[in-house]
């Protein structure tokens, strides 16, 4: 049997960045320029909440993870908490914390309806499964061991990046965003194939509803 080589496989979720990531990480600085001295005269709202569902792919290797989210708006800041249901066996693994703050709103546009953000991002992983793809590789990689899919991790995370918010109804939007960061593993079994930490892309799409005063 021939040798493998490690560097075959990659543990990021995304090695580079495709054209439309790319494009899309451009449009955001190119708004952040044109428009983000607006920010100053945003008139003060009244904070609400609000309600978001949305799924992400990122770097830790878990697979598509999906987010019911409930969250505060205030002005130009929105604070998110929720839990993290991997689509791997619908196995409730842990919780996200996220901010966004709000770079350019639909007044600051030509374009009705869009908005343009940052984000930060730390998730807290107590209970997750190795994502199909993962245990795909690692049973490539190390073919003897077959109990890659019964094992538990604990680990932590942290993403930053962009994201475009666009209104489809009056209080309904769609919600993109696109950053970059890592995780690290606590308690890791040094035996697999799969690392213990790790630094790719970060993926997030989704719909959020306000839910107005």
């Amino acid at each position: 049997m021939k040798n493998l080589n490690k560097k075959t496989f990659a543990y990021s979720t995304i090695d580079k960045f495709t054209a439309k990531t790319a494009a899309l990480m451009l449009l955001s600085f190119v708004l952040i320029v044109q428009y983000g001295v607006c920010q100053q005269y945003t008139p003060i709202q009244k904070g609400n909440v609000g309600l978001a569902i949305s799924s992400m792919f990122n770097a830790d290797g878990y697979g598509v993870q999906y987010l019911p989210s409930v969250y505060y708006k205030k002005n130009r800041s929105t604070y998110f908490v929720a839990p993290i249901i991997q689509k791997q066996k619908a196995n409730v693994s842990g919780v996200q914390l996220n901010y966004e703050y709000t770079l350019v709103t639909p007044d600051e546009t030509d374009t009705r309806g869009l908005e343009l953000f940052c984000f930060a991002t730390g998730i807290y992983q107590n209970n997750a499964l190795l994502g199909k793809q993962t245990l795909h590789n690692e049973g490539v990689a190390n073919p003897e061991y077959l109990g890659a899919s019964q094992l538990h991790f604990k680990s932590a995370e942290a993403y930053t990046g962009f994201g475009l918010r666009i209104k489809l109804f009056k209080n309904v939007k769609w919600v993109n965003s696109i950053g970059a960061g890592g995780y690290a593993s606590f308690n890791f079994p040094q035996h697999l194939y799969y690392t213990d930490h790790n630094f790719g892309l970060y993926l997030k799409t989704g719909i959020s509803v306000d839910l107005k005063k």
